[in-house]
Parts: C-alpha cells; structure tokens; sequence
C-alpha cells in the first residue's frame, strides 16, 4: 500500500487496549501501542494476569496480525485485529488445543 494512504500508527484507531464486548467471553485484554511504522501488542489475561508472549507482528496498512504463546497452557494462538469504528475492533483469532484419546473397546 503507497504511504500517502496510510494512517500514522501513532494516530490510528488500533492504538488503545481492547476488552470483549462480551462480558461472558475471553477476559484477555490486548493492549495496542504504536512502534514506528507498525504496532506493539500486549495481551494480559484479566483472571490471573498471565502476559503472553507476542511473536511475528506485521501489519499491512488494514489489518494487525501476530502470534500469541501462553506459558501457562502452552497455547498458541494467531490473531488478526482490524478497526471497525473508533471504539471498535474485531478479533479474529485460531489456537492449537490438545486432547488425550483411548483405544476404542471392541
């Protein structure tokens, strides 16, 4: 994208800290801040205050994609965040999860 029609990161309605909408959903708080031409994240989980490691943050002049890890769990999460109004943003995001399986009886 050409730099004349893109925002300052400085100014741009990414920069803030984000909560669900959802009271009864995640209670990870992802926090925005400008880092020259691009972002730094931030996500605090609000039940124990665990901060995740943050890996391979890009944007692209639209969207902010990076990568969560959570010690705690082990989970890896990628997530993209794009402003949808001033006091809005959508969080699209996938994780790995585990299970343990049993050999079916016969």
């Amino acid at each position: 994208m050409p730099k004349s029609n893109q925002k300052s990161t400085k100014e741009h309605g990414l920069v803030g800290i984000w909560v669900s909408a959802d009271e009864y959903a995640s209670e990870v708080e992802y926090s925005v801040t400008p880092k020259g031409t691009t972002f730094r994240v931030k996500a605090t989980d609000g039940n124990d205050g665990e901060v995740a490691d943050i890996f391979e943050v890009k944007w692209d002049g639209e969207v902010l994609s990076f990568a969560t890890h959570w010690n705690s769990t082990g989970r890896f999460a990628r997530c993209r965040l794009q402003a949808l109004s001033k006091n809005r943003v959508s969080l699209t995001y996938t994780y790995t999860d585990n299970e343990t399986f049993h050999r079916k009886s016969k």
